[in-house]
């Protein structure tokens, strides 16, 4: 506080200034007195580097949409016909039909045993529709667990299996031998290639047909048993229609 010339200290400033001192003496005795004029205040630092750049994000690119297809769907729920009723061109070539014309010179076809009449129709005989030939009907199966050997819901019709079925087929340039034995539990489907010992088998007429396609040259090719067997044709129908023990192989067994 300052009256004129005259200065007069407070009793406050005079106490700061004996503590300022002390404290100096004290740092002093310390060997300390030079270190806080060496030491950098925090908010003045500044570094001579250049700070690190930031790392661009890389941002996925973005992928076009592909069309999406329409699902699968069966046929019977777009309405059309079971696999077996396909147009059976798609499946042939000229050497199968060559061959096929040629047994059907010395086997009577369906066309000529006039395959509606139930009558005149007999084995053996090659239907015109596929070109199978058909050796020899068998016998229907009547006893217990008979109701195995009845088609499926996807075949064209719904028939018994006869047990001694033979029948042969001109396709991928060989000769298909085909019959149906009976099995412990069921009928037993059976192809076998030319006059050799390659035999397929299986629980329904397309599973031996399956194996023969993927040891044929055209491996990726897929084929209907029940269409290749003949049991697609109405006249097969017929004929099985006929044979003794019909009803009661269709007959359920709590009621025989």
């Amino acid at each position: 506080m300052t009256l004129g010339n005259v200065s007069e200290v407070s009793e406050y400033e005079l106490k700061r200034q004996r503590l300022i001192e002390e404290n100096k003496k004290l740092l002093e005795e310390l060997g300390l007195a030079g270190d806080n004029e060496r030491i950098a205040p925090i908010s003045g630092y500044k570094s001579d580097d250049p700070p690190p750049r930031k790392k661009a994000r890389s941002h996925p690119k973005r992928l076009s949409k592909l069309p999406v297809g329409p699902m699968r769907t069966s046929r019977r729920l777009k309405g059309e016909e079971p696999d077996d009723t396909v147009d059976i061109e798609a499946f042939l070539d000229q050497n199968d039909k060559m061959r096929q014309a040629a047994i059907a010179l010395k086997i009577p076809s369906s066309q000529e045993q006039q395959p509606f009449d139930p009558a005149v129709i007999s084995a053996p005989l090659t239907l015109v529709s596929i070109g199978t030939t058909i050796w020899s009907l068998g016998e229907l199966y009547t006893g217990k667990g008979r109701s195995k050997y009845w088609s499926g819901r996807g075949c064209r019709y719904r028939h018994p299996y006869p047990v001694g079925f033979r029948a042969s087929k001109q396709h991928f340039g060989n000769t298909y031998h085909m019959a149906i034995e009976k099995g412990d539990d069921g009928p037993v489907f059976k192809v076998q290639v030319n006059e050799s010992k390659t035999i397929f088998e299986g629980a329904t007429p397309t599973a031996p047909w399956t194996e023969a396609c993927k040891k044929s040259k055209s491996q990726g090719t897929r084929v209907s048993g029940p269409l290749f067997y003949g049991f697609s044709d109405l006249v097969t129908m017929r004929m099985i229609e006929r044979m003794e023990g019909y009803e009661l192989a269709g007959t359920p067994e709590e009621q025989a």
